[in-house]
């Protein structure tokens, strides 16, 4: 019965109607949000102007107040299941127009089979692709819980030790300061020893000079007696050998003066003695030379032990000198790192104690952290096979099109065909839509004013001209997000789109009807959280688009 009406209806008109009827629908989609269509109207394009400007009664005392609209069909959209922009698809061919009347299953338009070609190509790679995410992330779930588990230990241990771990590293600091100052005074007393070393003469009693010069002198009295010694055996020889020289020329005289034998003899014993004497003399006077030499060698070693020993004094003098020279710069050094470790000491402690603090806190949330964690990871795996389980049914609803041919997905008069041959197919845009003519629809402009004690689904009086229902009950299907007109505070309208059941078709469009939205009196905190709460329910911009299509 009702679409008979409608075929009534626009059987009364040409396709430039159709045309016409396009130009209202856009005007009447981008401004209030929400696909609806007029399919007949009353009166030329000028009254249809007026009909959206404000005509909004002032609240009454209950703080009630009215505006005025036309009745409208509600359009229901047909959008694709599937992604039409992650390949070029072209349609190829359109089947259908504005106005047609289509049984579901009736063929509305084909896309061309290289675009379905790609598509499901694009649908195998996507789908592969998300299998291998939904892998991975199972695995980074199976990583990630062994993870949380270590830290959640190692959180409850840190808390657990949070008290030793303060008390260790306090005592570090105390240490630190400790060794610090211990190396200052080490060095101080370290340069005091080496110059008590070298006034005291500890070096020239460690070298033993005192023994050595000792040693020396005994050497040279040594030498000096030896030389003595020669010197006699000296004497001595030559003396010897003078004696027996003497000896020796007088036996030869008396031997030519033709002394008696027993005068000879005597001579032979004499120089025999003689002999005796000079061997000896030279036994003596070698002696004396071998231990004069040897005392001299001795002189010479004691000399040479004595000199060695005043360079080591020497050495160690020096070497202490270059210490305490190098003592002192250090002591510079030592001493800032001694105010260092005091200032660490002090400055650090309220820092171990906020660590402290925070590893007790952290071990008494751990157990949260941890679920968290989980619930993350979880989350991203329950991400990955939504995307998968997604794509799978997006990729049966691409493959459900056989041989590219775009259906009716249920029976209806068409208020509109998205697309033309040779157009693509657009992102969030409907294949095409269809008047659902038990709905009918009411525009209006409600003031700023007003706006902000509507919500969506408040229960609204409706009044149409020429109806002898009188007030019918009406709801409020949605609220723009965004004004419509006027640019000051005094003249700024939203635009209010009223649903009216209509299954009985009693209805009919391009009336006009006067709707009365009864509202309490609220003070400005309560109209703004009723705005807001309103405001979440209504049509955004991306259905409107969907709702949206070409006619013939």
């Amino acid at each position: 019965m009702k679409i008979a009406w409608v075929h009534k209806l626009l059987g009364k008109h040409s396709k430039k109607f159709y045309g016409i009827l396009a130009g209202i629908l856009t005007a009447a989609v981008a401004g209030s949000g929400v696909g609806y269509h007029v399919i007949a109207a009353s009166g030329t394009a000028d009254q249809t102007e007026e009909d959206t400007q404000i005509d909004e009664t002032d609240g009454q005392e209950d703080g009630s107040f009215s505006g005025t609209g036309t009745t409208q069909v509600k359009t229901e959209s047909q959008l694709p299941d599937f992604s039409v922009n992650a390949v070029t698809m072209t349609v190829e061919e359109v089947y259908v127009e504005a106005g047609s009347t289509v049984a579901e299953g009736d063929a509305l338009f084909k896309i061309d089979d290289e675009s379905m070609a790609d598509a499901k190509v694009y649908y195998e790679d996507a789908i592969s692709d998300a299998e291998t995410a939904l892998q991975s992330a199972k695995i980074d779930f199976e990583s990630g819980v062994l993870e949380a588990e270590s830290e959640l230990s190692s959180t409850k241990l840190a808390a657990d030790t949070a008290q030793d771990t303060y008390d260790a590293a306090v005592s570090e600091l105390s240490v630190k300061t400790s060794e610090a100052q211990e190396a200052y005074d080490e060095a101080v007393e370290e340069i005091s020893d080496y110059q008590d070393a070298i006034d005291n003469g500890t070096y020239y009693t460690q070298v033993g000079i005192n023994e050595k010069q000792a040693a020396v002198d005994t050497a040279q009295a040594t030498l000096t007696e030896k030389q003595t010694q020669l010197s006699d055996a000296q004497s001595s020889s030559q003396a010897a050998k003078e004696t027996y020289a003497v000896d020796m020329a007088n036996l030869k005289t008396q031997i030519e003066a033709g002394a008696s034998y027993t005068d000879l003899a005597a001579l032979a014993d004499q120089l025999a003695a003689d002999y005796t004497a000079v061997q000896e003399a030279a036994d003596a006077l070698s002696q004396s030379q071998t231990e004069a030499e040897s005392a001299n060698s001795a002189l010479q070693l004691a000399n040479q032990t004595f000199q060695k020993a005043v360079e080591e004094y020497n050495t160690k003098v020096t070497e202490a000198n270059e210490k305490i020279a190098e003592l002192t710069d250090e002591l510079e050094e030592l001493s800032d790192a001694c105010d260092e470790a005091e200032r660490n000491e002090t400055t650090a402690q309220p820092a171990l104690l906020q660590q402290y603090e925070e590893a007790v806190l952290e071990g008494k949330y751990a157990d949260t952290e941890y679920e968290a964690s989980l619930e993350n990871l979880q989350s991203a795996v329950d991400e990955a096979q939504d995307t998968l389980d997604e794509l799978k049914e997006q990729q049966s609803a691409l493959l459900a099109i056989e041989d590219g041919v775009v259906c009716a997905d249920r029976d209806g008069t068409l208020a509109s065909v998205t697309y033309e041959a040779g157009d693509t197919l657009i992102k969030n845009t409907a294949f095409a839509s269809y008047y659902d003519l038990d709905t009918i629809l009411i525009s209006v402009e409600v003031s700023q004013n007003n706006i902000a004690k509507l919500a969506v689904g408040d229960t609204v009086q409706v009044q149409i001209s020429g109806s002898r229902m009188g007030a019918i009950d009406g709801t409020v299907y949605s609220i723009a997000s965004e004004k419509t007109s006027g640019g000051s505070m005094s003249n700024v309208t939203y635009a209010v789109i009223v649903a009216v059941d209509n299954t009985d078709g009693t209805l009919t469009t391009g009336v006009q009807a006067t709707v009365k939205f009864e509202t309490q009196a609220t003070g400005a905190t309560e109209m703004e959280e009723t705005k807001t709460a309103g405001k979440t329910e209504t049509i955004g911009a991306s259905e409107t688009e969907e709702a949206g299509g070409k006619t013939e």
